[in-house]
């Protein structure tokens, strides 16, 4: 049977109305066949049997039916892949016949021959031609035939992979994998060892090889259940190959936090991260990453609090802490830490079993701020790594030291035999690489940067959220009253020495030797600290110990005399407390001995020893007279010391040198710090090896070491 096309299909493709498609089919007597639907009859007319122009304008829709035909495919939707396919086939054909229909006899070859060159080349139907592709002439009359058994059905050209022209789905039907197979399969590709698929796949048929079960099915079979398996266990996958924390984080459910229930400075979030490019060193000078301590504010996303060190350390952060003070204006209510060892420490937390004045509940608790601690390993209950992840791309990738976190990550110029690109970063950087001081200013600026940015989530600033809600600000006295760190030292001999600083004090005189004291020490400034006993009783300030001059009467200044006979007077004084002390407790000269009481310790007249008084006066004793010869010796020892205190050192010159800079280093130490000339080649070369690209390194070292020796 031919196929029937509605007329209302026909006056879609002719550009006329029904009344006019009726007209032209009762003038040309096309046949046709009335079909009754809901509302009325409809009018249908066979398209084998319609004029060539009326088929060549029709355009196949999914309108064209098998007229009255058995559903010869299941009645289930046809996928869009191959529904479109089908259709551009059906059309394919069609256009096929008009075109040996309209050739005359004897140039039917010739017309279908031109036909496929015109398509083939995409002149012809390229819309067809781009889902098809091109095609033989003997394909197309296949594809003809198929269509005539099938009553002009398209659905016998739509592509049938899938399956859904067998069971009448288009999922896949179930592979040919046992039961058995597809345990082992997963048992082999399930490990933490991550292998590959072809490497399970291989294992699995060796195992079942060996249990006589072999496996006969094709790779592409494995790789397909597998990839059928993954569609719905893929967190299983992920945690048996990477581990419970890429689990989590990408298949465990998240927990939402509105921040809008916060106030500002209600909770800070802190951290640390490691810097992805290098800094000099402080002590070293060499390149190295550092750590970056942040305490981010959770309502306003401002990181109101930064510090940077070598390593993460209670010191650092500390330094973070009152930063993040500063800046609020107020104390935080509370902080949300890291579970790292630094922000665990005593410092901050205390010992309720050490019951020391205020240190038992450690700092914040001395300060009214309550702390909570994250899960380890969990960065997503921290806010604030979201802020690292945005510094790590608008910041370090610019700097010119940036090294990367990893392989990947690393620039071109660190890998090995790059030399174009080690050329090219040293004409642009000339090999500069910040120091602390320096990547300090950077993020600085960064961070005043990121606070004018507008933030969709909030609908605001940074700046504009914390400026509305600030703090009045919090007392400078009081605020190093509070960060004061406590420490423990002992005493010796009047002294305490705490980091290599020497401290002495008034309050330490007549203590016991290696007494254990409390100490409250201001880490910025050295310059004093507060002592405590052990039950917190105040004892007094320490100070550093301020050296004297070993010969300061004879080659001291006056300031150097002054401090020896300030701290002469101050030992007589300090003794003649002690003897205040001792008379206080009724021990003088003229007390008698307490031990006579004693039986064995009566009192007996001792022989003096000293030499008989003339008169009851003791007698004075003139020091002799010196000699000449003895006077002119010590005046000529006088003179050789004058003449040995204004005469110059000789700096001795090495032989050799080991590198540039411990050349560079002697010069500058002649010059600086013993205040001589270097000769005109030394003093060439320190000119010169100023001007070099690594001098940059260690400028900041010699303009440090310049102070140093002004002193």
């Amino acid at each position: 049977m031919n196929a029937l096309v509605a007329e209302s299909r026909i006056s879609e493709a002719l550009d006329l109305g029904e009344k006019a498609v009726r007209l032209r089919a009762v003038k040309d007597n096309w046949p046709v066949r009335k079909v009754q639907k809901q509302g009325g009859n409809e009018l249908y007319f066979f398209r084998d049997l319609l004029p060539l122009d009326v088929q060549a304008s029709l355009v196949v829709r999914s309108s064209v039916t098998g007229a009255g035909l058995p559903a010869v495919i299941h009645d289930r939707p046809v996928p869009g892949r191959s529904n479109k396919i089908g259709l551009a086939k059906y059309n394919l054909v069609h256009s096929f016949r008009l075109a040996k229909k309209r050739a005359g006899w004897g140039e039917k070859n010739r017309a279908a021959a031109d036909f496929l060159l015109a398509y083939n080349t995409g002149a012809l139907m390229a819309g067809i031609f781009a889902v098809v592709g091109p095609i033989r002439e003997r394909t197309l009359d296949a594809l003809d035939k198929r269509l005539r058994d099938h009553d002009d059905n398209y659905l016998c050209l739509c592509d049938g992979r899938g399956g859904w022209k067998k069971h009448g789905t288009t999922k896949y039907k179930a592979r040919k994998l046992t039961e058995q197979a597809k345990e082992v399969f997963l048992k082999c590709y399930l490990s933490q060892e991550r292998p590959t698929v072809m490497m399970a796949i291989r294992a699995a048929r060796i195992t079942l090889e060996k249990a006589d079960r072999p496996e006969h099915c094709d790779d592409s079979t494995w790789r397909r259940w597998l990839r059928d398996y993954e569609t719905y266990n893929a967190g299983i996958i992920c945690l048996a190959r990477d581990g419970m924390k890429a689990y989590k984080d990408k298949f465990v459910p998240y927990i939402s936090r509105d921040s809008e229930l916060l106030e500002v400075g209600q909770c800070l979030v802190a951290d640390g991260k490691i810097l992805n490019f290098n800094i000099l060193h402080p002590i070293t000078g060499r390149p190295c990453r550092m750590t970056l301590i942040v305490f981010f504010d959770w309502k306003s996303r401002y990181p109101v609090g930064w510090q940077i060190l070598p390593t993460e350390n209670q010191w650092g952060i500390l330094a973070a802490f009152r930063n993040a003070v500063v800046t609020l204006g107020r104390y935080p209510d509370s902080v949300y830490l890291d579970n790292g060892k630094a922000f665990k420490s005593k410092l901050f937390q205390g010992d309720g079993r050490d019951l020391d004045f205020e240190e038992m509940t450690g700092l914040y608790a001395r300060v009214g701020t309550a702390v909570m601690f994250a899960q380890p390993y969990n960065g997503r209950a921290k806010v604030v790594e979201r802020f690292f992840r945005t510094f790590q791309w608008q910041v370090e990738p610019f700097m010119p030291s940036f090294c990367g976190d990893s392989i990947q990550t690393k620039p071109a110029h660190m890998h090995r035999n790059e030399k174009y690109h080690q050329a090219l970063h040293e004409a642009r950087t000339q090999g500069w690489i910040p120091n602390i001081r320096e990547a300090s200013v950077i993020i600085d600026r960064y961070v005043q940067w990121y606070a004018q940015q507008y933030h969709r989530g909030m609908k605001a600033t940074p700046a504009e959220r914390l400026l509305l809600n600030r703090g009045p600000g919090v007392d400078a006295h009081q605020l190093t009253h509070d960060f004061l760190v406590p420490v423990d030292i002992h005493v010796r001999r009047g002294r305490a020495i705490l980091w290599g600083i020497e401290y002495e004090s008034d309050a330490f005189h007549n203590m016991a030797s290696n007494l254990l004291l409390k100490a409250r020490v201001n880490d910025a400034d050295m310059r004093t600290i507060w002592c405590y006993t052990t039950d917190g009783i105040y004892l007094g300030e320490a100070y550093p110990v301020q050296a004297c001059h070993p010969l300061a009467t004879l080659f001291g200044d006056q300031v150097s005399i002054d401090r020896v006979t300030h701290e002469i007077k101050r030992q007589a004084g300090i003794v003649k407390n002690a003897k205040k002390q001792l008379e206080a407790l009724g021990i003088t000269k003229n007390s008698p001995d307490s031990l006579n009481i004693l039986s064995f310790a009566a009192i007996k007249e001792k022989t003096p020893i000293l030499p008989a008084r003339a008169n009851g006066k003791k007698q004075k004793q003139i020091a002799a007279p010196v000699s000449e010869q003895k006077a002119k010796q010590l005046e000529q020892i006088i003179q050789k010391a004058e003449a040995e205190k204004t005469e110059v050192p000789v700096i001795a010159r090495p032989k050799y040198w080991n590198s540039d800079l411990e050349h560079y280093e002697w010069v500058f130490r002649l010059v600086y710090e013993h205040g001589q000339s270097p000769d005109a080649d030394d003093q060439a070369f320190y000119n010169e090896f100023q001007t070099l690209p690594e001098y940059n390194n260690y400028r900041q070292r010699f303009e440090d070491l310049k102070l140093v020796y002004k002193l």
